[in-house]
């Protein structure tokens, strides 16, 4: 008598196998998608604070900048109050006015505000050559149209300018002309 063993082939995955297939795929998507989850917020966290990682530190610059090359300033409750010098205010300003001298002696003025114009709020930065020199009605340039708000005080001594961001942050800097 012969006996013959069929070898029988295997053709397929057991169930233990695709369970276990099946739940180490669910598991990868599951972190996949808490990953792309933090991703997106992080990247929202980074976009609501742009204001103070980009524009503000550019303000800054360009604010001592003016500041450090000005003999003195004033500040105005506004640019129609800077501009004919008239009501100078020590806190509460929207409105900076400076004074440069040049070398051969002459002045120049300038005026750094915060203001309303077609429905934007912007920095912007007038300037007038000499005493009979009418000022502009548009300014020389817009420093920055991000800004919601900014204060300039001069109540402790110092000039400090407080800019709050499209977000509501703030931040304060200090400093005076030498």
């Amino acid at each position: 008598m012969t006996i013959h063993l069929r070898t029988v082939s295997r053709r397929g995955f057991t169930l233990i196998e695709m369970t276990l297939a099946l739940s180490m795929t669910l598991t990868i998507a599951g972190v996949l998608l808490i990953l792309l989850q933090q991703q997106l917020s992080f990247g929202q966290a980074l976009g609501q604070f742009s204001f103070l990682r980009d524009e503000a530190p550019q303000v800054n610059t360009l604010l001592t900048s003016l500041t450090s090359r000005a003999d003195n300033y004033r500040i105005f409750a506004n640019l129609d109050s800077a501009k004919n010098f008239s009501n100078a205010v020590r806190s509460g300003g929207k409105a900076l006015r400076l004074r440069f001298r040049n070398p051969d002696g002459s002045t120049q003025d300038g005026i750094v505000a915060f203001e309303e114009r077609n429905d934007s709020k912007e920095l912007n930065y007038y300037l007038k050559d000499g005493d009979t020199t009418a000022w502009s009605s548009t300014p020389r340039w817009t420093v920055s149209s991000q800004p919601e708000n900014i204060v300039f005080d001069n109540s402790f001594g110092i000039l400090i300018v407080t800019i709050t961001g499209p977000n509501g942050d703030e931040i304060t800097y200090a400093g005076n002309p030498e």
